[in-house]
């Protein structure tokens, strides 16, 4: 890459050039939005509590705050947003199993892992496992409060469930607006 001197102004210009940020949507649609998200927000919290324990149930909220602002609502991108975010749970589980089995060996043990799976997700080896989702559960789940809290397990369901909730939704929601945003063959003849 070349240095700031080495370069035009042109050159410097596209690489400080923040992307545009979409419009905001007029107060009515701003309302639709919201009544829409607090319908999805209340729906995975009954959905949600059936299935796991509310400790747990952040799981899903946590996948959703990933999927919409890192994976832009992006379908193709779920996959591997779910399946990072299993990596991550497990990364920060296994110090806590290591450590309940070999003590302070085990933390090492752990820790070590854990830096070679930060390791993988640095130098992009295996992106669908080792991503950005991964490090975000990684970062969440390796917390001391919610290593000595939550249930592993139903912290995986939620994620996964509420991940898959979410994102039925969002299409769903994406589906209806496209029908009622585009005209009828009928209606343009």
């Amino acid at each position: 890459m070349l240095s700031p001197r080495a370069m035009t102004g042109r050159e410097r210009d596209i690489m400080t050039e923040a992307p545009q940020a979409a419009a905001p949507p007029s107060p009515i649609a701003g309302l639709g939005i919201v009544a829409i998200i607090v319908a999805a927000i209340v729906g995975w919290a009954i959905l949600g509590s059936a299935i796991v324990d509310e400790l747990s149930l952040f799981g899903g909220f946590l996948m959703l705050w990933h999927y919409a602002n890192i994976e832009q609502l992006d379908i193709k991108r779920l996959p591997a947003a779910l399946l990072g975010a299993i990596v991550g749970l497990v990364l920060a589980w296994q110090v806590v199993y290591l450590t309940q089995l070999y003590g302070s060996t085990g933390t090492i043990i752990g820790l070590l892992v854990m830096v070679v799976g930060i390791y993988l997700q640095v130098i992009n080896i295996l992106p669908m496992l080792f991503n950005a989702s991964a490090m975000l559960f990684l970062t969440v789940a390796a917390a001391p409060l919610v290593q000595l809290k939550v249930n592993f397990i139903n912290l995986g369901i939620s994620t996964v469930v509420g991940g898959l909730f979410f994102a039925g939704f969002i299409e769903a929601v994406k589906w209806i607006a496209t029908k009622l945003m585009t005209p009828t063959a009928s209606a343009a003849q």
